[in-house]
């Protein structure tokens, strides 16, 4: 009997470690030479200049009527009728809606950055200029802080957390006109980022929807601009709440994606925000393990294949043609997959045999939204450019980082 014991004692030993790795490492490896060797997009100054292009286009654009909170930009009492002298009270009244202003502020300012002497950047100080002003940042605090009843939800938790990554990106500019804004936009920042404190403690529930308030996905976009800004309140919230809300998940349904109108995947955004707060990458592999299903399980393909936004009897049909391809949501989606990814590798150790494999995910889904961005139409390129530069930004992170330890 004891002979036996000791038999499994070390059959259980050594599938241990293949548990521990999500799967069978010679599997993993063998699935990922059956991968195409897709190639990243590429981002040089051309693509760079072409992708500034859609904020620089709409950042002035007012939005529709139909957009946004009563009173914002619009009074909807009797006519529609803009609010006078819009531009001198409000900043982010452009490219679509509220958050759409905001997120193409912060795609601006992060090409900026990265390269000083871009060619479109005296109109991208421009916008900076005529948009992050004293004024126009207290006309928004003042709207905000005026909210109440369902109204308050305005933007909540969505644009709250794109307005903190644009503040986070603007603190850590070394830059003059990087500090002006920073310090006009603190105060509104500054509030959502309570208010958002508030909002993450009160919940009992996370909201997993492929969409805006996708719990997960924001508190990621937030993580981008606490580790900017010290912001140690709001951090610790996040990281408290989201291992409150998603510490004991395991076995994500991932064979149900995409939902039709998704641009955000629940499941690898959880897995990604999740790669941010576990202690240590052992502990968040272990947590991965009982998440995710192996990566050549035929609940995981679905991550790798091109997600058709252009056919089906689904179609969104809100848009106008004007607007251009009205499910540019899905398109968007390839890309915020590829960041997932991308944050997944980066959040296993290194010698676990899924990060190569994550990784081409991340080049195959990044080159499917990429290519179809030009689809997007008003609708869509002003924010499918933002994504992608999202995806690009950690893409070049990986690249310098591996070039370093070479």
């Amino acid at each position: 009997m004891r002979a036996v014991s000791r038999i499994l004692i070390l059959c259980f030993a050594s599938v241990a470690p293949l548990m521990a790795q999500g799967g069978d490492p010679a599997k993993i490896a063998a699935y990922l030479k059956t991968l195409p060797t897709t190639a990243p997009p590429t981002y040089d100054e051309v693509q760079r200049l072409v992708l500034a292009a859609n904020p620089i286009g709409c950042e002035d654009h007012p939005h529709a009527s139909t957009r946004n909170a009563p009173g914002y930009l619009w009074q909807r009492e009797g006519k529609p009728a803009i609010l006078e002298n819009y531009d001198e009270h409000r900043a982010f009244y452009g490219c679509f809606d509220w958050h759409s202003a905001v997120n193409s502020m912060w795609m601006m300012v992060s090409l900026i950055k990265a390269d000083p002497t871009i060619a479109a950047g005296a109109e991208i100080r421009n916008e900076l200029r005529t948009h992050i002003q004293k004024e126009n940042i207290d006309g928004e605090l003042k709207f905000f802080t005026g909210l109440h009843g369902v109204g308050a939800d305005f933007e909540k938790p969505y644009g709250y957390a794109w307005l903190i990554k644009l503040y986070g990106e603007l603190k850590s500019w070394d830059d003059p006109d990087g500090k002006r804004a920073a310090e006009v936009l603190e105060p509104l920042a500054t509030w959502m980022s309570k208010q958002l404190v508030t909002y993450l403690n009160s919940l009992n529930y996370p909201i997993r929807i492929g969409v805006h308030p996708n719990t997960a996905f924001d508190m990621s976009f937030v993580l981008d601009s606490t580790a900017l800004t010290h912001d140690t309140a709001l951090e610790n919230a996040i990281k408290e709440s989201a291992m409150r809300l998603f510490g004991k998940d395991k076995r994500c349904a991932t064979g149900l994606e995409p939902v039709f109108g998704d641009f955000a995947s629940p499941c690898l955004s959880e897995a990604a925000l999740m790669s941010r707060v576990f202690p240590s990458p052992e502990a968040y592999s272990k947590w991965l393990d009982e998440f995710l299903p192996p990566v050549y399980d035929e609940r995981f393909q679905g991550y790798s294949k091109e997600i058709d936004a252009e056919h089906g009897d689904n179609r969104d049909t809100t848009g106008t043609d004007e607007e251009g391809l009205q499910n540019s949501h899905l398109i968007g989606l390839n890309l915020q997959r590829a960041a997932d990814l991308l944050w997944i590798a980066k959040g296993l150790p290194q010698n676990d045999p899924r990060v190569p494999v994550f990784r081409r995910f991340a080049a195959i889904d990044g080159r499917h939204g990429y290519d179809k961005i030009g689809l997007g139409g008003y609708l869509g390129t002003h924010w499918l450019a933002t994504y992608a530069l999202m995806y690009e930004n950690l893409q070049e992170q990986g690249t310098q980082a591996s070039a370093t330890k070479k």
